[in-house]
């Protein structure tokens, strides 16, 4: 009888062991992969990079077994602070991407990237950059007086090169596209009066005011991007700092990555609004004067680097 017993015993410890060997594999607890590029072309761990040189990150990311959701860059401080430069949902199978940034004036940076899947899952890698201790801080372009139009306005144009300080109509900005980076327009957002601030790349951006109002650049061969500092929303830029501004310092560190958006509204009088535009160049916009008028213009001193 106990022979008996210990062989049925065995037979269901084998038919669970075979039970358990045919189920398949859970999956669902494997995170992505992520690897950062090696090409020279990119930044690499322990690299000591001048203050306003650009940092290039390379990484490739791959769902295993979810697609990926999410993807996050941070810069962590030796003392445990930090702050997120980029925070972008998505849906994807994998990643391929290229993305710059720039040296600011902290002196040591843990890059911390990160994926998560649609199982939450995350992957992470990070790499350290030194700034330069060799670093100066660079000359500036200084425009005291700039006056551009609105969507409606015949006196003044609506399309501004910032390296030449010089403003065009929509017609004379489409002769040579590409040296154009800023527009403006006005709109009522909200109930509330709204001079923007833009550029011919917000038509690429999933928005449609841009090309409402200047339908020409609908067919440009180049639209430049600029993207705005909306933190300054909240946290408003003090015009006196503007004022005396006269390197390159206090725009390095007024533009704020994460909060670079395609426009700026209700660029009101008196409000310093930081940018960069398509080279990675940053600069400050401070409004003189804005109508409320769609045939109206809008004045403004601008400061930017070289």
């Amino acid at each position: 009888m106990y022979f008996y017993t210990c062989r049925i015993v065995t037979i269901w410890v084998l038919v669970g062991l075979i039970t358990q060997a045919c189920k398949p594999k859970d999956d669902s607890h494997v995170p992505p992969t992520l690897q950062l590029k090696g090409d020279d072309q990119f930044t690499q761990s322990g690299d000591t990079i001048a203050v306003g040189r650009s940092i290039s990150f390379g990484f490739e990311a791959q769902g295993q077994h979810a697609v990926l959701t999410n993807l996050v860059i941070e810069k962590v401080l030796p003392d445990g602070s930090y702050s997120v430069v980029l925070d972008s949902g998505m849906y994807a199978p994998q990643l391929n991407l290229n993305k710059i940034f720039y040296q600011s004036i902290e002196e040591v940076v843990h890059w911390t990237i990160r994926v998560m899947d649609q199982n939450r899952l995350t992957s992470e890698v990070s790499l350290t950059v030194y700034k330069d201790p060799n670093s100066q801080f660079g000359g500036i372009r200084d425009y005291p007086s700039v006056t551009m139009g609105y969507q409606n306005n015949s006196t003044y144009g609506q399309f501004y090169n910032l390296e030449t300080d010089s403003v065009y109509t929509e017609t004379l900005a489409g002769i040579e596209p590409d040296s154009i980076d800023l527009l403006t327009y006005y709109i009522v957002d909200e109930g509330l009066p709204s001079p923007v601030f833009s550029s011919p790349g917000e038509y690429d951006h999933y928005s449609t005011e841009a090309g409402l109002y200047y339908p020409s650049i609908k067919n440009w061969n180049k639209r430049n991007y600029v993207l705005w500092d909306i933190s300054v929303d909240d946290d408003p830029m003090d015009a006196s700092a503007f004022d005396q501004c006269h390197n390159d310092s206090l725009i390095i560190v007024g533009y704020h990555d994460v909060w670079g958006k395609k426009k700026f509204k209700w660029a009101t009088e008196g409000r310093v609004i930081p940018f960069q535009n398509h080279n990675g160049k940053r600069g400050l916009i401070k409004v003189l004067r804005a109508d409320h008028d769609p045939a109206g213009s809008i004045e403004f001193a601008l400061k930017m680097q070289l």
